[in-house]
């Protein structure tokens, strides 16, 4: 299962860092995101892509892909890991 402590700490997102990893045959990208609106205070969010594998980010179509955005704090961080594993569960494990 994906652990909460193996995605890193928010600082490396902080500084544009994009975590990539796998889990028996799925493939996982989280990266942070900030939406700016004129007027109102900017949206930050993980933003997180979920595909089988055996094909890397850059070349696996889009519409293959589940994605969702979580808020950019440590609850968020576990919302994240918990939806990759449920989506593991329910998508990806034989």
């Amino acid at each position: 299962m994906v652990e909460y402590d193996k995605i890193l700490s928010l600082e490396f997102y902080n500084y544009k860092g994009i975590f990539s990893g796998s889990l028996d045959g799925m493939r996982y990208r989280i990266e942070k995101k900030k939406d700016e609106v004129e007027g109102e205070e900017p949206k930050v969010y993980f933003l997180v892509h979920a595909w089988k594998e055996p094909y890397n980010f850059d070349v696996t179509p889009k519409e293959e892909m589940d994605k969702k955005e979580f808020e950019f704090t440590n609850e968020g961080k576990q919302q994240l890991v918990d939806w990759l594993n449920q989506l593991y569960t329910d998508k990806f494990k034989e």
